[in-house]
């Protein structure tokens, strides 16, 4: 009644108005934001009053009304106080479908609010329970908040591992719903480790399993939404029009019961998510008509508070204004979003709103401030994978610099001491010696002494910062160095608790940091391993070794074939590969229990095996391509039926082309001399007396090439 009364006198006033119109409707709202805080008040005071004098459903049902009202009243221990009483009741009557909603509504609190501690702690046995009452639906929910809490907080290894767990335990159950559920985890995972590809896969199958389903799950909205944002972040735009497609399916048939004409509060929100992707596809295929449509759709829409969805309202219209070249409209919205990018911790947003400006700014001809932001851009950007170590390099600088007062001090306090000294010096030889020419004589003496201490001091101070400047480097590249070596195997035996299998590795960077690479693991009585020669030397090649042992083992779980393996690795590598760095590749797959190898050689050094009878020879191979020239590549795979009990020596050119002073290469018929000769110990002395050998042929000389080699031996079928 309030507020139709004000909005008649404002009406019976229209004509000349006594406030403007903007004040009216701060006014207009306000009023209601009143008057739904006395109403959440009253109800809340209401239901407080039956649930003394209600049993059974009916108090179950105020308890979940009340939790209902109290997620939008902000606080959050009263929330919690909240869901607590509901899954108190609900345990309290023994309702079990009740008391596992309670507990997933309990879960979905501490996610939502960010308690991770909580949810760490709370999450193992709230799955244990929902597992006991065979709760299935509500135990696959569960399920992937625990992957996405691992996720979404940097442990993305131990995410891929929880959600491979969480699908082979839904398959094995026939449990469509949780398998579906795994696929739009297994996707934000693959997501947060920039594998594009696979993220797209899994979240297709996500929703191709999930659609199928009788009741549609109103998860499906979030998959929808993690969909199209990877589709936006490679620019698919005419996947994401398909995707929007389905979307609406989904939508329409999920709130069929609804009047849609009244899309309110969650519901509303769930639309816009959905006009806000069509707009974002309409962006990208040039549609702009379209893009405006879909904006406008989502403006008018009546919902709750949405930061992100808001921030990306304005970020989409002001590139709707851009593409219509109404530059100045769109840098007036870019100034709300730089206001509400102050508010946020995520540089992925203050990235995207700075470059969306710095492009304004452009097209106006405002050339200085689109450089100050491009430039701020950059800043951002390459603090974001290196914050945590630039935090522990601004403590060291900090107890530097306390020492650094302490020596300054120090010198401060001597050179007080040199000027009492000279001045007495001085006095006593003004005093004794005739006053003019000691005193001409002293001050060319003191002049000289000055200019000899300045460039003393000059001196001092660059070498102190050579000196520092130059530490700071080595601490970097020993803290690369650290990095890179625990990427790769170092402890040996690596399987100690196996005596069917012998190996050992060893790499041996020529820089600091170095491009060659190993890597091995066993899955189901299965030997995968690889070695492999980046080109060049130094940190690029250190990134790119990173990328591909990285990928390796991504590839190498999913159980593929060697060929297989060297196809995916390959796609990876070659995309927008600029630099044409690339990387030669041995990949092995050995049959612990057979014998059997089957490898894919992909442009590397052929690899030496010595057979039953002691004889050692190179391994004739097909030719492939190394890893990272053209993306389209399929490699061929080959295998060998038996290596039981056959030494298996895999190595990067760093051993064959090792140099001399002179230049003279160890070579290739020195290796194949030197295994012929050589009575199999174990893995270790094969590579330790090839280590030998080389530190012989060098004489000293400096290293040339990335030094690393793989020894193995197997049972195989003469266990």
């Amino acid at each position: 009644m309030v507020v139709s009364g004000i909005l008649c006198i404002f009406a019976a006033k229209s004509t000349k108005p006594y406030l403007p119109m903007r004040l009216v409707r701060l006014v207009i709202i306000i009023i209601m934001q009143v008057s739904a805080i006395v109403a959440f008040a009253d109800r809340t005071a209401e239901l407080r009053k039956l649930i003394p004098r209600q049993k059974g459903a009916a108090l179950l049902k105020s308890y979940k009304s009340l939790y209902f009202l109290s997620c939008d009243s902000g606080d959050l221990s009263y929330q919690l106080r909240c869901v607590n009483d509901l899954l108190y009741e609900a345990q309290r009557q023994g309702i079990l479908p009740e008391e596992d909603d309670a507990w997933v509504e309990k879960m979905t609190f501490f996610y939502n609010s960010e308690w991770d501690d909580s949810l760490r702690e709370e999450l193992p046995p709230t799955l244990e329970i929902l597992k006991s009452h065979e709760s299935w639906k509500n135990y696959y929910e569960v399920w992937t908040m625990l992957v996405n809490l691992h996720n979404f907080s940097g442990n993305t290894n131990t995410g891929l591992k929880e959600v491979n767990s969480m699908y082979d335990d839904a398959k094995a159950r026939q449990n469509r719903y949780g398998m579906g559920m795994a696929y739009y985890a297994m996707g934000n995972v693959y997501s947060n480790m920039y594998n594009p590809e696979e993220a797209l896969s899994s979240y297709q199958k996500s929703v191709d399993i999930l659609m199928e389903l009788d009741s549609l799950p109103i998860q499906l909205s979030d998959v929808f939404s993690y969909y199209t944002e990877e589709l936006v972040r490679v620019k698919d735009f005419q996947t994401m029009e398909h995707v929007t497609d389905q979307w609406l399916t989904f939508l329409t048939t999920y709130y069929k019961s609804e009047d849609l004409s009244k899309k309110q509060g969650e519901i509303a929100n769930r639309w816009r998510y959905y006009y806000m992707a069509c707009a974002q596809a309409a962006l990208g295929q040039g549609d702009l008509k379209r893009a405006e449509n879909m904006l406008d759709e989502a403006k008018e829409l009546e919902a709750g508070e949405d930061a992100f969805i808001d921030r990306l309202w304005i970020h989409l219209k002001a590139e709707l204004l851009v593409r219509h070249g109404r530059y100045e409209e769109a840098l007036k919205l870019n100034d709300q979003s730089m206001l509400q990018m102050m508010d946020s911790d995520d540089k992925s947003v203050q990235i995207q709103t700075r470059q969306q400006r710095a492009e304004i700014m452009e097209h106006l001809g405002r050339y200085q401030e689109a450089a100050r932001l491009y430039h701020e851009m950059y800043e951002l950007n390459d603090s974001i994978n290196t914050h945590d170590v630039k935090q522990q390099l601004t403590e060291m600088n900090a107890r530097f610099h306390v020492g650094e007062l302490e020596l300054e001090k120090q010198r401060a306090q001597y050179r007080n001491t040199l000027i009492i000294v000279s001045i007495v010096i001085v006095a006593l030889v003004v005093f004794i010696l005739f006053r003019y020419i000691a005193a001409k004589r002293l001050k060319t003496a003191h002049n000289k002494l000055e200019d000899a201490h300045q460039q003393l001091l000059t001196a001092y101070d660059q070498l102190e910062e050579t000196t520092t400047a130059k530490e700071r480097i080595e601490s970097d590249l020993r803290i690369a160095r650290d990095i890179q070596m625990g990427m790769v195997p170092r402890v040996f035996p690596p399987f100690p608790e196996r005596t069917d299998i012998d190996l050992f590795g060893s790499i041996t960077p020529a820089k600091a940091v170095g491009g060659d690479l190993y890597d091995f693991f066993i899955l189901n009585e299965k030997l995968y391993f690889c070695l492999g020669d980046v080109s060049g030397k130094g940190v690029p090649a250190s990134l790119f070794m990173a990328v591909a042992v990285n990928m390796f083992r991504v590839a190498s779980k999913q159980q593929l074939p060697p060929a297989e393996i060297a196809t995916r690795l390959n796609g990876v590598l070659a995309d927008h590969n600029e630099n044409m760095m690339f990387v030669t590749m041995f990949i092995g797959v050995a049959d612990l229990k057979t014998g059997r190898l089957e490898f894919c050689n992909a442009g590397h050094n052929p690899p030496v095996v010595k057979d039953a009878e002691g004889h050692a020879r190179f391994l004739e191979m097909l030719p492939n391509a190394p890893l990272g020239f053209w993306p389209d590549l399929e490699y061929q795979g080959e295998c060998l039926e038996d290596i039981s009990m056959m030494p298996f020596l895999v190595y990067s050119d760093g051993l064959n082309e090792a140099e001399d002073a002179d230049k003279q290469q160890f070579g290739d018929e020195h290796l194949l001399e030197l295994m012929e000769q050589l009575h199999f110990e174990s893995a270790e002395q094969t590579i330790g007396m090839l280590n030998m050998e080389v530190e012989k042929h060098v004489k000293g000389a400096e290293q040339s090439d990335d030094l690393t080699m793989l020894c193995l031996r197997i049972q195989g079928n003469q266990q």
